[in-house]
């Protein structure tokens, strides 16, 4: 089961992200910021004020409240692709118990990850899939960079680390 991180400033966009995110049964949303609500039964809040740096600040925070046995995150401006759980599902059959780094879409077509490694301008935040052990999790930095500072950090080996050539991710309304 995944537990799926939202960090949000309560943008306009965060109704299309939650629409984008597909569940299964026993699968959690928590949405992290300050005061945003929504009537999707599926969504868990966590208060948060504003840490203005890119929702490093929200995924710390919400990190210890996440129940199931993976996490990933995604911003409130991005969407997930179709077909996205099914992907992470087979992920997880496929390579239990280790983090996977699927593929991101920018609107203007760029794809990342570029080649398999974890270096800054190459990994994002919404390609991650990451096994919730909390004494293996890296720490989000407070700059542009922290989600390769948060991989860095991680206690699993480079080769730990699956690389799958699906985008599962679109950035700032890509769709």
């Amino acid at each position: 089961m995944i537990s799926f991180i939202v960090p949000t400033v309560g943008r306009p966009s965060l109704a299309a992200c939650l629409r984008s995110i597909e569940t299964l049964l026993g699968d959690e949303i928590l949405v992290v910021g300050n005061g945003w609500r929504t009537k999707d039964p599926r969504v868990r809040y966590v208060d948060c004020a504003p840490g203005g740096d890119w929702g490093h600040t929200e995924r710390n925070v919400a990190t210890p409240h996440a129940r199931c046995r993976y996490i990933a995150h995604i911003d409130d401006d991005d969407t997930y692709a179709p077909g996205h759980r099914a992907l992470m599902a087979d992920a997880i059959a496929k390579a239990p118990g280790r983090p996977v780094l699927f593929r991101m879409r920018f609107p203007n077509e760029i794809t990342l990850w570029r080649d398999p490694a974890i270096y800054c301008g190459n990994v994002g935040t919404p390609m991650f899939l990451i096994p919730n052990m909390p004494t293996k999790l890296g720490v989000w930095k407070s700059f542009v960079g922290g989600d390769c500072a948060f991989l860095e950090g991680c206690a699993w080996k480079a080769e730990d680390y699956v690389w799958r050539p699906e985008v599962i991710a679109l950035l700032g309304h890509n769709v």
